[in-house]
């Protein structure tokens, strides 16, 4: 009977504290009406639901995420030709606007490069602007767009011009590429399309007279497929086709036609994740440029690309990349084609949560179709970054660069930089 009595009494307990008004801080697990955790009952009664909410949150509504920094070095470069070293000011700004979606996200931003040498010769290295963003239109299926368009001048001084240039040409440039990507269940397809344009403006040397580069300018367009398949959790086999189109807007002076022409490019490969810690991927494939004057020669050349991303924690990160890459030849007398191999390393250790040192090494070797010339590089650099504050960064880099070319002596480049950075 005591037991019954007991049960009894706990139950009205019970009941009570749920029946009575909340206080502050209290937990009221079904709810008193008197909160948002039960809006309708404190809703005007002419209405049904008056606080539900009829239709799912604008994807415009979220706030726009402001990104922005501003870096500014001061550096020394002997570019090896036995010249006097040169003294540069460089402005680094860039600003990126972004906003998440409830199926995707976009972005804009704009970036630049600014050069000041002592001797008083200042212009703007690059300007670039892109926007894009991926939307998803179902749980399978998603889109992804992305343009660019840059602006950019080169050094004179660099070792692809002559001693006499005083101005390397102008270049305004820009690019579009879309994407769709589909699960198939075991198989996963993507398709895509880009197109470019870009333009050269003269070269001016040191007598004030000037060349003209319109046959370095050029219209493209591409397109491409990648089907996967996934042979285990985290390992995926696929083949990848592309083709591009090329075209001139005038001859070769070297040659006297138009350098027109159409790459297909076909490889097969592996991509493998299974851990956050490790990620691979690699392919091997053919590829082959078919030129639109039968006074070309057509070329073929087997595509090597290979990536490597390696974690073991939150301080150490190992990056590795080999890539092939088929361009114009530029200025290269006689040549109708550019064949690149490169590799490139990098390593980012993070001692302490304010210092973070850098390193890297690449390597490339281009060959120019159509002539007997070859151009080798390779390089090193360290640097490192400490963060004075939660918005500013003191930076240092050194890097060496030394390039080998057909019939010509080959350079050593140094290059040492000192900077801070502020961003957000």
């Amino acid at each position: 009977m005591q037991t019954r009595r007991a049960g009894i009494a706990a139950s009205a307990m019970a009941l009570a504290l749920l029946t009575a008004p909340a206080g502050a801080g209290e937990f009221v697990p079904l709810g008193d009406g008197s909160a948002t955790n039960n809006a309708d009952l404190i809703g005007y009664p002419a209405t049904e639901c008056a606080h539900c909410s009829t239709t799912p949150p604008d994807e415009a509504g979220n706030l726009i995420d402001i990104d922005w920094s501003l870096g500014l070095r001061g550096g020394i470069k002997d570019d090896g030709s036995g010249a006097a070293p040169t003294y540069k000011l460089i402005a680094l700004p860039s600003v990126t606007l972004k906003q998440q979606t409830i199926r995707g996200g976009y972005d804009a931003g704009l970036s630049g490069e600014i050069s000041y040498q002592v001797d008083g010769n200042a212009h703007i290295d690059s300007l670039t602007g892109t926007v894009g963003g991926t939307y998803d239109l179902d749980a399978l299926t998603s889109l992804a767009g992305r343009a660019n368009l840059k602006i950019s001048q080169d050094d004179p001084d660099g070792p692809d011009y002559a001693s006499n240039v005083a101005s390397a040409p102008l270049v305004l440039s820009g690019s579009a590429e879309v994407s769709a990507a589909r699960d198939l269940g075991a198989f996963n397809l993507a398709v895509r399309g880009s197109a470019g344009r870009e333009v050269y403006g003269e070269t001016v040397y040191d007598d004030s007279s000037t060349s003209d580069n319109t046959f370095q300018n050029t219209t493209s367009y591409g397109a491409g497929v990648r089907l996967g398949y996934e042979l285990t959790p985290g390992l995926v086999a696929f083949i990848d086709t592309q083709a591009d189109i090329v075209s001139y807007d005038a001859p070769s002076p070297s040659l006297m036609v138009k350098l027109d022409n159409v790459t297909y490019a076909g490889r097969a490969g592996l991509s493998a994740k299974f851990t956050p810690t490790l990620e691979l991927e690699g392919s091997l494939g053919l590829g082959y440029t078919d030129f639109g004057d039968e006074t070309l020669g057509d070329f073929s050349a087997v595509l090597y690309d290979a990536r490597a991303v390696f974690k073991p924690d939150e301080t150490l990160t190992l990056t590795g990349a080999l890539t092939t890459t088929v361009s114009q030849p530029g200025t290269t007398s006689g040549a109708t084609a550019k064949l690149t191999y490169a590799a490139t390393g990098q390593v980012e250790y993070l001692v302490n949560p304010w210092l973070k040192l850098r390193a890297d090494a690449s390597w490339t070797a281009a060959h120019y179709q159509g002539i007997d010339s070859e151009e080798q590089s390779w390089g090193l650099g360290a640097g490192a970054d400490y963060l004075l504050n939660a918005h500013t960064d003191l930076t240092a880099d050194y890097s060496f660069l030394r390039t080998e070319k057909t019939s010509a002596p080959a350079t050593d480049e140094h290059q040492v930089t000192l900077g801070v950075k502020f961003h957000r």
